[in-house]
């Protein structure tokens, strides 16, 4: 036993023992070495990504958008430095799930903590509103509201011309007692929070008349048919409710302009259903004998005032309508319209279509 003693305090004190005794100190102290470089790295990229540039930015979280995606896209940007460790920070902290969809005011001297602090908290910039074409003032309020910038009430008793008439002297010609119905552009909009709705209901206006009144053309063309801006945008308003095709919005605006010609009611279903306030696949007897000035059935001429924001595709169509003498249409089962130059084509053609049903 003693020379078995002897024997390894030799090997141990030899060279070749010293030498086992440093590789087993790397073994210990490289995987050591390299946690603590791994921690070290870690926490180095979530530090901010340039903290002398104070520079801020905006930076858009999309709906639906993914937290591997935002990583990409901040680190494309140059607002991180990592987006494995963006992915991984909020997968540990299980926050990956959790951002809010909006415009962040970002900077290239903020952290990466605090970055997904202000996306989980949904500290946005800006508010992504969109109006599409063909609602009405009210329903555009809705919008407002459930995006939390307004109340429904609040928002139409501030939508009307006086409040905005210096600005956009245009809104001087409306008629006494018309709304601004029809004069809110549909477009996506980018809203602060917590401003006065009049600052929205301006920028609405602002986008109509930098899309109307900057094209001389538009005011040209209004002028070789007879018609004002308020007469066009009306028939816009119809013209968006009743198509459901791009192509044929043209053919249904020349239909109106002809029976507007020939002193023919416009017979418009969608002049209908604003008056109900609710959209119905088909109208009854008593819904076309209900009484009020919107009712193109009973009524001959344009309605008081447009039904809807018609988009710039359906004012282009008033503006530069097919050259057809057709006075009727019909709703097809696919979206599509038939259209006529007789009353008996359009109940030959009403016929066939009530028979596919």
């Amino acid at each position: 036993m003693q020379d078995i003693k002897v024997y390894w305090q030799k090997l141990r004190d030899s060279q070749w023992g010293q030498k086992v005794r440093r590789w087993r100190l790397l073994f210990v102290a490289i995987p050591l070495l390299l946690s603590l470089s791994a921690v070290w790295w870690y926490f180095w990229m979530l530090s901010p990504a340039n903290p002398k540039k104070q520079d801020t930015v905006s930076f858009e979280i999309t709906r639906g958008m993914t937290a591997k995606a935002i990583g990409k896209s901040l680190k494309k940007q140059g607002l991180i430095k990592s987006s494995l460790v963006f992915l991984i920070y909020t997968k540990i902290n299980q926050l990956d799930t959790k951002f809010k969809s909006g415009y962040y005011n970002l900077s290239y001297a903020m952290s990466l903590p605090k970055m997904v602090d202000k996306f989980v908290k949904g500290e946005v910039m800006l508010k992504k509103v969109t109006i599409p074409e063909g609602l009405t003032l009210g329903k555009i309020a809705e919008v407002f509201e459930s995006n939390g910038l307004a109340t429904k009430e609040e928002f139409l008793r501030l939508a009307i011309p006086s409040l905005f008439e210096e600005k956009y002297p245009f809104l001087k010609t409306l008629p006494e007692g018309a709304t601004l119905e029809g004069f809110l552009f549909p477009d996506t909009y980018y809203f602060p929070k917590d401003s006065p709705v009049t600052l929205y209901i301006d920028a609405m206006i602002k986008r109509f008349y930098d899309v109307y009144y900057r094209n001389g053309e538009f005011l040209e063309k209004e002028k070789k048919l007879g018609l004002n801006t308020y007469q066009v945008i009306t028939l816009a308003s119809i013209v968006e409710r009743e198509a459901k095709l791009s192509s044929e919005k043209p053919l249904i605006a020349a239909v109106f302009l002809n029976r507007l010609k020939k002193g023919m009611p416009l017979q418009s279903c969608a002049t209908v259903e604003y008056v109900l306030k609710e959209h119905k696949k088909v109208l009854t007897l008593e819904d076309l004998k209900i009484e009020s000035p919107y009712n193109t059935y009973i009524n001959s001429g344009l309605p008081p005032g447009p039904i809807s924001s018609p988009g710039l595709e359906s004012i282009k169509a008033v503006l530069n309508p097919a050259s057809v003498d057709y006075l009727y249409f019909v709703a097809n089962m696919n979206g599509s319209h038939t259209f006529s130059k007789t009353y008996e084509e359009h109940l030959k053609a009403k016929k066939g279509n009530e028979q596919k049903r």
